[in-house]
């Protein structure tokens, strides 16, 4: 697995520097990698309206970094506390999500470095998995400490390396609602005798299988 713990600050560092980052006005950027996965829009919710309480401004990139790796700012939603009071009862995410990938040449990073400079982004959340988080590493080494990052891991495949027991979010939930569709099609072969064939992600991971 790629290492993605040199340049991502941890959520609870992060937490010190949103509250002691008043010499500026703070700005906070959030975005959704890879597939979609449950609690999204509770991430998005939590950490939108605890910037708005410290009197910063919110963005949101629609799908991820598609947009903004090609330098365009008219996908840039501005975050409201009516826009996401009640978002965490939905499944999905309100920005939608994109597996576009930054890190592929210097000119989509130098891009995005340039919107979230044109935005006066300082933080950044991004919320996936193994690919996203190797991102926004590749995006904060490239920002040169410009922009503190953090990254929520968020993927049902539950394969990046978190402490022991602790898995990533959506995957407890994939696992739960998978285990009532098989247990369902073992009474389907029961009843009607046949046989099913279920598909689980993971990639490399058996984690959900």
């Amino acid at each position: 697995s790629r290492d993605v713990s040199a340049s991502v600050t941890t959520i609870s560092e992060s937490r010190t520097k949103m509250s002691s980052s008043d010499e500026k006005q703070c700005s906070l950027g959030i975005l959704c990698g890879g597939g979609p996965a449950p609690g999204m829009n509770g991430v998005i919710s939590s950490a939108t309206l605890t910037a708005l309480r410290l009197g910063w401004k919110v963005y949101g990139f629609v799908e991820g970094f598609k947009y903004i790796m090609k330098g365009e700012t008219n996908h840039v939603v501005e975050l409201t506390n009516e826009m996401v009071s009640r978002i965490h009862q939905k499944g999905g995410s309100i920005i939608k999500t994109s597996r576009a990938n930054p890190t592929g040449s210097k000119e989509t990073l130098d891009n995005v470095k340039k919107v979230f400079a044109e935005l006066g982004i300082t933080h950044l959340i991004t919320i996936g998995g193994d690919d996203t988080a190797f991102s926004s590493s590749t995006v904060a080494d490239h920002c040169g400490g410009d922009v503190h990052v953090v990254h929520v891991p968020k993927t049902i495949d539950n394969d990046l390396p978190l402490p022991p027991h602790q898995p990533t979010f959506g995957f407890t939930t994939a696992t739960d609602f998978g285990v009532q569709i098989v247990r369902s099609l073992m009474e389907d072969s029961k009843t009607a005798p046949r046989f099913f064939i279920v598909e689980a992600m993971g990639r490399k991971a058996g984690h959900l299988a």
